[in-house]
């Protein structure tokens, strides 16, 4: 047996990824709060005790993560952790990886589930009465849509939106706003079934009473069962969707 003499060696942390890394940690505890103008390279460099070069280097790296912003003549700026941004990210990064085609709504749905029964739960247990008045808003304006398929689909996704807020745990609208894209599409093709409107605000109603009553095992079930239901109702609206593609394939005189 050969005698083993090395281990795998551990990386330092470089100065740069440390001044950057301390630097989010002051935006994430609020010491340096949303719209504080950084100051001058030189100033930072003394008072972390590195080159200017250092310095130089970690601003680049945080403006890159979208944690900084130069204004012109003014100066640089923290943006902080924006996440409308970081849903932007999540939605590029779907797009990228399948390329020019849809992520498969399977693999969404698969998301969801994980996603959203936790939310119903966390909603349950959570929700403050401003929570429920905008989950309240959104079902009446389902109520006033329903013949309305943009209208709904809008309200639809903001009752969902609403959910997630009522955890009070941020990154829940981040995960969930990630995916929103695929989700519009997916209520598109759903509410192109007949009945799949009324059927959705079943389901919200019944979830919106779960959280009220502060239900936690309720809203997991009033979930589950909406899902399945999506689901059942997307794969219907797929096939009324090709259907009606090949009509018009028909009447166009192209292959199949």
């Amino acid at each position: 047996m050969a005698l083993r003499v090395g281990q795998p060696l551990v990386r330092e942390v470089s100065l740069v990824d440390r001044v950057a890394q301390h630097m989010t940690s002051l935006m994430l505890d609020g010491t340096l709060p949303r719209g504080t103008r950084v100051p001058p390279e030189r100033i930072l460099a003394e008072q972390y005790g590195v080159s200017r070069t250092v310095i130089r280097e970690a601003l680049r790296m945080l403006a890159s993560k979208g944690l900084l912003e130069t204004r012109g003549g003014s100066g640089t700026y923290i943006r902080g952790p924006d996440p409308a941004a970081a849903a932007e990210s999540m939605t590029l990064l779907l797009r990228l990886h399948h390329g020019n085609m849809p992520v498969p709504y399977e693999k969404v749905h698969e998301v969801r589930r994980v996603l959203e029964v936790e939310i119903a739960v966390l909603a349950a247990a959570r929700a403050q009465p401003d929570d429920i008045a905008a989950l309240e808003r959104e079902i009446g304006h389902q109520r006033q849509s329903r013949h309305d398929h943009d209208a709904y689909a809008t309200s639809d996704l903001a009752f969902h939106a609403a959910l997630a807020v009522a955890t009070h745990n941020e990154l829940f609208p981040v995960l969930l706003n990630s995916i929103s894209d695929v989700m519009a599409e997916v209520r598109r093709l759903g509410a192109e079934v007949p009945g799949a409107i009324d059927n959705g605000l079943r389901h919200h109603e019944r979830l919106l009473a779960m959280v009220k009553a502060g239900d936690a095992a309720g809203a997991v079930q009033a979930m589950t069962e909406h899902l399945r239901d999506s689901q059942r109702i997307l794969l219907q609206g797929l096939e009324i969707e090709e259907a009606r593609l090949r009509a018009e394939r028909a009447v166009h005189g192209q292959n199949p």
